[in-house]
């Protein structure tokens, strides 16, 4: 595989569910892995109860960024999601007075979509119909890392946001805590904690797996200043079982285990590089592709 940041030949570090690559160079982590269309893999009830209050935390303080980091001359704000999921984001912005429109692939929380009057578009970005709006900020939740062939998506974010518009990346970081944590586990032979850092028993796995370094460099190349980062908390221990548990395939035991573990461990963990990293960057109207 070639790396998408520097260029180089990327060689196979793990062999799991999918390959994973490694670049020499900048140290990119890439898989072989598919998007399962049958979007069926985890339970979507679980999946609110466990992640939605960490998600409401971190949102939080990114709208907060937000609003500090828009050009002064902004009036009215208006962003695109890509990838909506649920739709916390989109409800986090209207009760901030933020107009928020989303395109999301997955038509399975359409109808709580359509009941809390949440603007989403379903397809994929950048195939799905956006119109000929330019917005002031677009943002990727835990979802860039999904995105295949993302040296493709360069001129269409700069075509869709303003200039000195925001693209805001909240992505997960292969230098924390729990992805060196699983990387151990699997040269011990156990690699079920990595498979699910990559989301390989899952219908839309990771593709990517980036660091603050690289992806600042992937990104800055195209035409788009870095303005600020920052970390963002990744648990909420009192939810974290039954987020836990949105992978069918672990037991309530085993999710009791590695929660138990996990609060342990938890000084560690904060002392650690951050697992989650939220990244701002300004569109120059200037470089060409990913």
């Amino acid at each position: 595989m070639i790396c998408a940041v520097c260029g180089t030949t990327q060689a196979l570090k793990h062999r799991l569910k999918f390959n994973v690559y490694s670049c020499p160079s900048c140290k990119l982590l890439s898989s072989d892995a598919v998007f399962d269309h049958s979007f069926v893999s985890y339970d979507a009830s679980l999946r609110e109860v466990g992640l939605k209050e960490l998600r409401i935390k971190n949102f939080a303080v990114i709208i907060a960024a937000l609003k500090k980091n828009l050009p002064a001359e902004t009036i009215a704000v208006k962003g695109l999601e890509v990838g909506s999921g649920i739709g916390w984001w989109l409800e986090m912005c209207s009760s901030n007075g933020i107009a928020c429109k989303a395109i999301e692939p997955e038509e399975t929380f359409k109808e709580y979509h359509e009941q809390h009057n949440l603007d989403v578009v379903y397809g994929f970005y950048p195939q799905a119909e956006t119109g000929n709006e330019k917005y002031d900020f677009i943002i990727f939740n835990d979802v860039f890392e999904h995105i295949p062939g993302i040296d493709n998506l360069a001129l269409a974010l700069k075509n869709n946001l303003k200039k000195d518009g925001l693209l805001i990346i909240n992505i997960p970081q292969s230098d924390g805590f729990f992805y060196k944590a699983a990387t151990l586990l699997n040269r011990a032979g156990i690699t079920s904690f990595l498979e699910r850092m990559w989301q390989f028993n899952f219908h839309s796995p990771h593709m990517n797996y980036f660091n603050r370094k690289n992806l600042k460099m992937f990104v800055s190349r195209s035409g788009f200043d870095a303005v600020r980062d920052f970390k963002l908390e990744s648990l909420d221990f009192k939810s974290l079982k039954l987020r836990i548990r949105t992978d069918s395939k672990v037991s309530k035991s085993k999710a009791f285990f590695i929660t138990a573990a996990l609060t342990v461990l938890n000084p560690v963990i904060k002392a650690s590089k951050p697992d989650i990293r939220v990244f701002f960057f300004k569109n120059n109207e200037t470089g060409k592709a990913f």
